[in-house]
């Protein structure tokens, strides 16, 4: 009965429960540990950064940098020096060839040979002619000068002299022009005609191509031409492995439209005539003379920028460069940007980044060895925890 009445007692105030309850809870709190003290033990169980920190080895080699020449190369094709085509300056038709294709002619040489048909017949009319109207200019003169004719009459015999003289030399023209003649040294790469054919004035007879000095026509860009100048000597290197050496002669004022290059022209000595014309060439031009270094194109890197450099090591410490590329080679590329000397990441560099504290395992390698191709690694060692 007592047991009810206390139950009911306590059922009728709840708010005694809850402040019980509350009481009890503050009391198991207190008895524990602090937050702060918690914090503590659990980050003194936890080992520290330092302590639990990777430090990555990579592989360096020491480059030294080397004076080249900066060098602008370009691609372009060889072409004679001059080429014409002689063409019939008068109708007839051929009578005799001289020249062989392909061979060397001189200049003034006779190419072939035009029928002069009535031309000498023509020109001995017109020199008696001549002599009939010098005699009658004479007296027309004469006459004038004792006042018994006009100078209208003395007008015309003298126009018709200068007439006859204007024909005699039409027709010495035409009588030289029977005998096709090259205009300069060259060789004769194209005839046209043969012994009897039929030529109007016009017709083409044959193609002369002047071959020395051989030609490299090339076209350089708006960042190149800068760097040109006329008296350059460029490295000229043909499709067919032959090699020569000429000076850069000409360079348009006027760029290409189209393309925004600038045409350029090297000459290249060809006196033995053994260099064609129309063959395909790399022209490699030196500029400045500078301290490069170089690598294999494996080591080149981007940054978050994405500019290009290379990876290096200085006093442990990552450190990327940017650099310009000069040169490239079949073995390696030389670029700028180094300096004189350079620690440069050869293994692992493709896994650590500019800033990072790296263990630098130097390979000895000879002159040699140092300029030799480089290979890239897939992986990188790490050290065991300290």
């Amino acid at each position: 009965m007592k047991l009810t009445l206390k139950s009911s007692w306590l059922a009728q105030r709840p708010y005694l429960i809850a402040a019980l309850i509350t009481l009890v809870l503050v009391l198991w709190m207190a008895s524990g540990p602090s937050v702060a003290e918690q914090k503590s033990e659990i980050k003194a169980q936890i080992p520290s950064h330092d302590e639990k920190q990777i430090t990555a080895q990579v592989k360096v080699e020491t480059r030294l940098g080397q004076h080249i020449h900066k060098t602008i190369e370009l691609y372009g094709r060889t072409e004679p020096d001059r080429i014409t085509t002689l063409k019939a300056e008068i109708h007839g038709k051929i009578i005799q060839v001289l020249a062989k294709r392909g061979s060397k002619v001189a200049k003034g040489e006779i190419i072939a040979k035009i029928a002069l048909n009535d031309l000498p017949a023509q020109l001995t009319r017109s020199q008696a002619l001549l002599n009939q109207r010098e005699v009658e200019y004479e007296g027309a003169l004469k006459l004038n000068k004792q006042g018994y004719q006009g100078k209208v009459h003395l007008a015309q015999s003298y126009a018709a002299l200068e007439s006859v003289n204007a024909e005699i030399k039409r027709l010495e023209l035409d009588i030289a022009h029977t005998i096709i003649k090259a205009p300069f040294t060259g060789i004769l790469n194209t005839r046209y005609v043969e012994v009897g054919d039929y030529v109007a004035s016009g017709d083409d007879i044959a193609m002369i191509a002047d071959l020395d000095p051989l030609i490299v026509r090339a076209h350089a860009t708006e960042q190149q031409i800068s760097q040109l100048s006329v008296g350059q000597v460029a490295q000229v290197t043909l499709l067919n492995g032959a090699q020569a050496q000429g000076k850069l002669r000409y360079i348009a004022s006027v760029g290409n439209d189209a393309t925004n290059t600038f045409k350029i022209e090297v000459e290249i000595d060809n006196k033995k005539a053994n260099l064609l014309a129309g063959l395909s060439s790399e022209l490699t031009i030196d500029l400045a003379r500078l301290s490069a270094i170089k690598i294999s194109p494996a080591l080149l890197a981007l940054d978050e920028q994405g500019n290009i450099g290379v990876k290096s090591v200085k006093k442990s410490i990552v450190h990327f460069t940017p650099i310009e590329i000069i040169k490239s080679e079949s073995d390696g590329i030389w670029l700028t940007g180094l300096g004189e000397q350079a620690d440069i990441i050869v293994l692992g560099q493709g896994f650590v980044r500019a800033g990072d504290r790296v263990e630098a395992i130097f390979d000895k390698v000879d002159d040699k060895a140092s300029n030799s191709t480089d290979k890239q690694a897939a992986t990188v060692t790490a050290a065991t925890q300290k």
